[in-house]
């Protein structure tokens, strides 16, 4: 019996240090790839200055056209001013920012899901 629970112990042990190790990989990954998508225009640290676009350090949940300092368009503030950055809202925002804000200055079209969940969940990661 007790070698029973031991050897459970051990697996799920195992078993819980390789999703670690998973997890920590898709962080990485996601990082990276909204790194190499999106830091061209912004920064992702808090109190780090605006690049060609807002600094995006706790995106998810901040009402969009609030970061303080940045100069919005006006499309983009006539049609997002004030929402929330939920998940839905910036995955339609990375699939094709002009069908959510036409005329916005961001031009971004991901037409990859998987790459979209990614950039996402690097923004719940650092939220």
């Amino acid at each position: 019996m007790r070698s029973t629970m031991k050897r459970l112990v051990i697996v799920g042990l195992v078993l819980t240090g390789w999703h670690g190790v998973a997890l920590a990989e898709d962080v990485s990954l996601s990082e990276k790839l909204t790194a190499s998508h999106c830091g061209a225009c912004h920064t992702f640290k808090r109190d780090e200055p605006h690049g060609m676009g807002p600094n995006l350090h706790g995106l998810l949940d901040r009402p969009a056209g609030s970061a303080p300092g940045y100069d919005y368009s006006d499309s983009f503030l006539q049609r997002l001013d004030g929402q929330p950055w939920s998940r839905e809202l910036l995955d339609a925002w990375l699939a094709d920012t002009q069908a959510i804000a036409p005329g916005t200055a961001m031009t971004y079209f991901q037409d990859d899901p998987g790459k979209r969940e990614l950039i996402i969940q690097y923004f719940e990661s650092s939220h």
